[in-house]
């Protein structure tokens, strides 16, 4: 609310009215968060196209409010996931907000917030639409070979495959994934990182960032 404040303190506007203004609207942009707009708003960015990226763990930490997810899917409004930055997430895990989010509209909204299907859907084919990338997204024929697994044969998910479209949002998955494939290349496998050493890479990380700590102290 206060960036809403002082756009209208300096332009006489509302943000989006602003960006209006300056030609930023369409299917070429997308807004982060977005928690703010009101009903005519949501269908301006419904008639142009534009996109929001949507950080629920962001805004619960920053007590920012609740974006209108439910209402932009329903205007076809192109909405996608993502963690924000790590000042405002701590944890920059795409599965943990799907699981978040999920949880945080079913306290908002009961039985009219979006499925755990629909929060899988927002992660991955409303990603790449916001992003105006056709070539992710999904698993089909023509797409970029980007995927992750998951082994279901364990115990923290016995009994949640009833429904494997919902299980990340409603169950959730907690630690790393089993592999990780990007443009055919594995490149985490058995929880790990292919080609470099993690230890030695967290190792030369906690120094950064404690040298940086230090100068800044």
């Amino acid at each position: 609310m206060d960036e809403e404040r002082f756009t209208i303190e300096a332009t006489g506007m509302r943000p989006l009215a602003y960006m209006e203004s300056v030609g930023w609207v369409g299917p070429d942009v997308w807004f982060a968060h977005g928690i703010h707009f009101n009903d005519d708003e949501l269908r301006v960015l419904a008639q142009t196209g534009t996109g929001v990226a949507h950080c629920p763990i962001s805004n619960m930490k920053l007590s920012s409010g609740v974006a209108r997810v439910s209402d932009m899917l329903k205007l076809g409004i192109p909405v996608g996931l993502g963690v924000d930055g790590s000042a405002s997430n701590d944890g920059s895990s795409l599965l943990e907000e799907m699981r978040v989010g999920f949880l945080l509209h079913r306290l908002n909204e009961s039985y009219n917030a979006p499925t755990g299907y629909d929060l899988l859907k927002i992660a991955t084919r409303g990603g790449a639409k916001v992003l105006g990338r056709p070539e992710i997204g999904q698993l089909a024929s023509g797409k970029a070979a980007d995927l992750f697994m998951i082994d279901a044969n364990r115990l923290e998910l016995t009994g949640a495959m009833k429904d494997p479209k919902a299980v990340l949002a409603v169950v959730g998955w907690r630690g790393p994934v089993d592999r990780t494939v990007v443009a055919g290349r594995t490149v985490m496998q058995g929880g790990h990182l292919v080609g470099i050493d993690e230890e030695r890479a967290a190792a030369e990380a906690d120094a950064c960032w404690r040298r940086f700590v230090e100068k800044n102290a």
